[in-house]
């Protein structure tokens, strides 16, 4: 079913949408490594799964306007692999432009080169990160699976951090700020556990300790759960918190982003383009 629907966007967009800027016609102002997810599959706290994957909006519609800002995106996943694209972010109202936004960030996905081919995320850590200018996470839930507890991931935030570089998550994209810690897998399973005073000891040498940051709010993932008629393993805003950020939420559904120091985070689906103006906006200030 998600095949046939994905099918019938793509030929609407071919036969609505413009053209997509393509930084690789002019001079590229530098590069962004966008990581994406490699898990297609949510556990839930009962054991049940669910497919998962990432959020249309929050990887199409920065990815595009990096694009267009003359950036050049690199997608990496754990694996390689073609990140999954969650089914349920197929909805014209996460799109600030409806049926056109939707069109386009299908177009996006199904023609961009790096979309198509992603690169390994351990080969690029391994080849050097320092010709990358900015890093982004976008969210779903799958972000809360493996890029929360990916050794690779943890390397590139630290180069990031370290560097004063730019780094943007968005929605449940924040949670892979944990793997930055040396034991972030444990201090997931801590998490999962219900076990919040060891979560906080396991986030003792945490980076981002006493950043402001936001992400997928309780109140909001509430609403999810009542949707899918299941709990998740944990929520964004308790982990975050365990780990030492301080965490602040806007209303439910609607644009929210802070910033603070090299990052960028946003709440929701909804703050997808406020949170690439900022993540532009530092990177002409890194840029001076």
């Amino acid at each position: 079913m998600l095949k046939k629907i994905t099918t019938l966007l793509f030929a609407a967009t071919i036969a609505t949408s413009p053209a997509l800027a393509d930084s690789t016609t002019t001079q590229s102002k530098g590069k962004i490594l966008l990581v994406a997810s490699s898990a297609n599959e949510l556990t839930f706290k009962d054991g049940r799964k669910h497919p998962t994957g990432y959020y249309l909006p929050e990887l199409s519609t920065p990815a595009q306007e990096f694009i267009k800002a003359g950036y050049e995106v690199v997608v990496a996943t754990p694996d390689g692999n073609t990140p999954a694209l969650d089914k349920n972010s197929l909805t014209e109202s996460l799109f600030t432009d409806g049926k056109t936004g939707l069109d386009q960030a299908m177009r996006f996905v199904l023609t961009h080169p790096s979309m198509q081919k992603p690169k390994r995320l351990g080969d690029v850590v391994k080849n050097g990160l320092g010709s990358f200018d900015a890093l982004y996470v976008p969210g779903g839930h799958a972000p809360m699976i493996d890029l929360m507890q990916n050794a690779d991931l943890g390397k590139a935030l630290k180069h990031f951090h370290e560097n004063n570089k730019v780094t943007a998550m968005l929605c449940h994209g924040p949670i892979a700020f944990s793997a930055a810690m040396k034991n972030s897998k444990a201090f997931r399973q801590a998490m999962v556990n219900g076990n919040h005073e060891q979560a906080k000891k396991l986030a003792s040498d945490w980076p981002y300790k006493g950043y402001n940051m936001t992400v997928y709010s309780t109140q909001e993932e509430y609403g999810v759960e009542d949707w899918l008629k299941a709990k998740i393993e944990f929520y964004m805003e308790d982990a975050l918190r365990n780990a030492g950020a301080n965490v602040t939420v806007g209303k439910p559904d609607q644009p929210y982003v802070v910033v603070d120091r090299e990052l960028v985070t946003g709440q929701n689906p909804f703050s997808d383009h406020q949170l690439a103006k900022a993540v532009l906006e530092k990177l002409a200030e890194q840029k001076k």
